[in-house]
């Protein structure tokens, strides 16, 4: 009985906030006359913005459970989808193995650069990243003509973006993530250097090895979230400085939540809810309202989520000793002692 209450009460924390989103946003938009909320048209439409959002999510987290915010992600998806999108589609065939291929490849090869960078750099996480992210983003104007990418006409690359040949692409990033944190030995020696740095050292972790394997490892997911991001509609080159940086970031708060409801599921499935419930979001808020007050009403209310949640993180133990407090006043036994 104790275990089955358990697994009931991980399902519930799991699912909680998904659930709770999908009906508020339901109600809203029914009450508006939106009806197609919740539909299999919707979710169609919606899968592809989730896929993105959770690899580019899980992206980002690798580095930041392992105490890094990389800011450089945005400009790698960029360079890669340009350079990988314009040969594929120059190529005549339009072959979405040869543009899967190249983002992979590219994706981690940059990656692997940034992390060269600040391994033997020895530069902070911060300068090392933002350099690179500079250095990837003046890169983008000045090839191809500096039109960026367009791949809306190649209709095999455009359908990698569709829905079910985009769950592809998204379960491999899933699944690379997965493998990371639970099966490599590179991802439980960055917990221990992330845990104890100088005590994984002691042990015998080489700590730059580690990290350049961690960025090969998202660089890979980040090349099947390009494979999905690019073949979506044009991206323009980066003619202003970490414009890039921005765009990935929007993709940050899925991390924070991950964290939070992994503590009933695993940070994996974690992410994924988390994902899904501020996609709900998005995509209720921009169609109840103009596309742009929307936006901005989705952007405020991520951006309180996020100071909950921080607040609720920082302050669990004052919240606990209060509430204990509070409810000791109205014991009676605790009212005679």
């Amino acid at each position: 009985m104790k275990k089955a209450l358990e697994i009931l009460k991980r399902v519930a924390g799991t699912l909680m906030l998904p659930v709770i989103m999908f009906v508020i946003m339901k109600i809203m938009c029914d009450a508006n006359g939106y009806n197609f909320f919740g539909t299999m048209k919707m979710w169609q439409a919606l899968i592809p913005s989730i896929a993105v959002s959770v690899a580019c999510a899980m992206g980002i987290g690798l580095q930041f459970k392992n105490g890094r915010f990389d800011f450089s992600g945005g400009s790698i998806m960029l360079l890669s989808a340009i350079i990988a999108g314009n040969v594929a589609k120059n190529s005549g065939t339009g072959s979405p193995l040869l543009f899967g291929a190249l983002c992979i490849g590219l994706c981690v090869a940059f990656s692997v650069l940034v992390a060269l960078v600040y391994v033997y750099g020895r530069l902070p996480i911060m300068i090392a990243t933002i350099g690179m992210a500079l250095l990837y983003e003046s890169i983008t104007p000045l090839i191809f003509g500096g039109g960026g990418v367009n791949l809306v006409s190649v209709k095999f690359i455009k359908q990698l973006s569709a829905y079910p040949i985009v769950l592809i692409p998204f379960a491999f990033a899933v699944l690379v993530y997965a493998v990371y944190n639970y099966v490599a030995t590179t991802g439980k020696q960055s917990l221990l250097l992330a845990k104890n740095q100088q005590a994984a050292v002691n042990i015998g972790i080489n700590e730059n090895r580690n990290v350049i394997l961690s960025y090969v490892y998202s660089g890979l997911i980040f090349g099947f979230a390009t494979i999905i991001w690019a073949s979506i509609g044009k991206h323009d080159a980066s003619f202003s400085s970490l414009s890039t940086v921005g765009e990935l970031f929007s993709n940050i708060l899925p991390v924070f939540v991950g964290l939070y409801i992994g503590a009933f599921c695993g940070d994996t499935i974690g992410i994924i809810m988390g994902s899904l419930a501020i996609c709900m979001m998005k995509t209720g808020l921009t169609t109840v309202f103009k596309a742009e007050l929307g936006g901005a009403i989705s952007t405020a209310m991520m951006g309180l989520f996020v100071f909950l949640v921080n607040f609720v993180a920082g302050q669990g133990g004052n919240i606990k000793k209060l509430t204990a407090r509070l409810f000791a006043r109205h014991d009676p036994a605790g009212v005679k002692a």
